[in-house]
């Protein structure tokens, strides 16, 4: 009876380990998808067994975050009644996807309040796990797939992202894991992460990865001289991985050399922005209001406007024989062009104040979490994604485990 009741007991836990490696890679959709799914079934079940009164904390939740819920409600009002014409549905299920995952996590967090600090480890370890995950498992699984890319370019696109979103939570782990053994293994994992990311040839991703780890020694070190003999210790380290895999790996040879040569150093992206955006905000509607939640709109927008096909960031799609423009400009853009600029206000507003909440949060105590979310928000929000588009779901997410689990404002 006891190793039932332990099992029971550690169950939701596990499947929100599950739920966060899903939430954190690509290609494991069907993870995501089937642990989702048990955890809220599992949630519901205890609300109902336990008559789990969850309606003052989630009002509770709603006033600590009230930008960001109002940020929620705008997009939706412009997935429904701004998007472009016949892109409605597409619009609605953007929205939808960037908030399944975060409901079901949100309940979950509520319904276990008592068990924050279980919580709090299970998805720190989650992420950590993640970051191992994508470098030694993810290579292997594709080469299963069937894919015209070359791995590097499989990795850049669909996990490079991700990496300078886990970076911060293991390589913090290096300082505020106790172990020695620990330590040395969450830095060879961040060493690898910083060698992925050169691998991949994503040189946002690298930049970000670079001034996360400077952030993290600064809030880390425990004196100016701990802080100096790290920083030197760190530099001595990354410059020998980017001397290593300069001379043994070919993209990473072409990538410095473009970026120290100025060959296209914006990959054209300059063109794009400078044909793109003056269509994009030809009226005030589209410039308030956007043209479509999600991007949905976005290529029969400008096929529809006429936009220019040679500035670059164009695609081509085998099942339909057309082509079509990618998406490439920076994340900030994309708001503007997805929820316009009443969308980019209620974006950076509530951006500043979760920093706000994860800094004060700090002065009290450093842990993984909020150091690891507080970088990593500089890092992917703030510095990946003026190179390359990026997902709302996780800015949500972070603001709710900033909201329930570092601020713990359901404890008040």
């Amino acid at each position: 009876m006891n190793i039932n009741n332990n099992v029971t007991n550690q169950l939701p836990f596990l499947l929100l380990f599950l739920v966060t490696l899903g939430m954190f890679t690509n290609d494991t959709q069907g993870v995501l998808n089937v642990s989702a799914a048990l955890l809220f079934i599992y949630t519901l079940y205890s609300i109902f067994k336990y008559k789990i009164n969850i309606k003052n904390d989630l009002i509770t939740l709603i006033k600590n975050r009230k930008i960001l819920f109002l940020f929620g409600a705008w997009g939706l009002l412009c997935a429904v009644t701004f998007t472009y014409p016949s892109f409605t549905h597409e619009a609605v299920k953007e929205f939808f996807n960037d908030w399944r995952y975060i409901v079901i996590i949100t309940l979950f967090l509520i319904v276990f309040k008592k068990e924050m600090s279980k919580s709090n480890k299970t998805i720190i370890y989650a992420l950590i796990a993640t970051l191992a995950f994508t470098i030694f498992i993810i290579p292997i699984l594709k080469q299963f797939k069937n894919s015209q890319l070359p791995l590097y370019l499989q990795l850049r696109y669909g996990f490079a992202h991700y990496m300078t979103l886990l970076f911060p939570f293991t390589f913090s782990a290096v300082f505020l894991f106790k172990k020695i053994l620990l330590k040395l293994l969450m830095l060879t994992l961040s060493a690898c992460a910083f060698l992925f990311l050169l691998y991949t040839g994503s040189r946002g991703g690298a930049l970000a990865v670079v001034i996360e780890a400077f952030m993290i020694l600064c809030l880390l070190s425990a004196n100016y001289k701990k802080f100096l003999i790290n920083i030197i210790s760190l530099g001595v380290l990354a410059v020998a991985i980017v001397f290593t895999s300069y001379h043994y790996i070919p993209q990473v040879k072409n990538k410095i050399n473009q970026s120290l040569y100025s060959e296209n150093l914006t990959s054209n992206r300059d063109k794009i922005i400078e044909t793109r955006y003056p269509i994009f905000t030809q009226s005030l509607a589209s410039q308030l209001a956007g043209v479509g939640y999600g991007s949905v709109a976005y290529n029969q927008f400008l096929l529809d406007n006429k936009a220019p096909t040679n500035q670059g960031g164009m695609g081509y799609s085998r099942k339909s024989g057309e082509s079509f423009y990618n998406n490439d400009e920076p994340f900030f853009l994309n708001i503007i062009y997805n929820i316009g600029f009443i969308g980019l206000v209620l974006f950076l507003s509530a951006f500043f104040i979760n920093m706000k909440d994860l800094l004060k949060d700090i002065r009290k105590g450093k842990n993984i979490l909020n150091v690891g979310i507080f970088v990593s928000s500089i890092g992917y929000f703030l510095v990946y994604c003026l190179f390359e588009f990026i997902f709302l779901d996780i800015f949500i997410l972070y603001n709710i485990l900033t909201a329930i689990l570092v601020k713990k404002c359901l404890l008040n």
